[in-house]
């Protein structure tokens, strides 16, 4: 693999990861709009198992899809994401909670912007370290030994 091809992949892979958020965060929403809209909770309660169903998709499509992880280390990726992910639902229960109460925002408009803030400054950065990108497995397995 050539010096260019690295980044270039790494590229692909943030673009994967962040089409994976799509999914999540769309996953979110409509987890949360049926939760108030539907079944009459407020916003602020139905916030933490709309995350949570959230956070699901995000584990699994960053796993399979955008590092292409196909190792079979679940245990120590599942606690080590659910690290990352607990920081990240903490980050966005306060956040998701002060644009509600403190700004005219419309609750769906402050999920996007207190998760999309979570999202590309606390967990892109982390799950990085967690799971292993097929790229780099691959150049790593091709690199000659000195």
């Amino acid at each position: 693999m050539s010096l260019l091809e690295l980044p270039v992949a790494r590229l692909l892979t943030v673009v994967r990861s962040a089409a994976v958020g799509v999914l999540a965060t769309a996953t979110d929403l409509v987890a949360l709009a049926v939760l108030v809209d539907g079944l009459g909770l407020s916003p602020r309660l139905a916030n933490l198992p709309a995350l949570a169903i959230g956070i699901a998709v995000q584990f699994a499509g960053n796993k399979w899809f955008a590092f292409g992880d196909r190792s079979p280390d679940w245990a120590r990726q599942g606690a080590l994401f659910l690290g990352v992910e607990t920081l990240g639902m903490t980050a966005n229960l306060v956040l998701f909670d002060l644009a509600v109460t403190r700004t005219p925002l419309p609750y769906l408009a402050a999920r996007i912007a207190t998760t999309s803030l979570v999202y590309f400054c606390i967990c892109l950065p982390l799950w990085s370290r967690i799971f292993r990108d097929r790229t780099e497995q691959r150049a790593t397995e091709q690199e000659p030994l000195s």
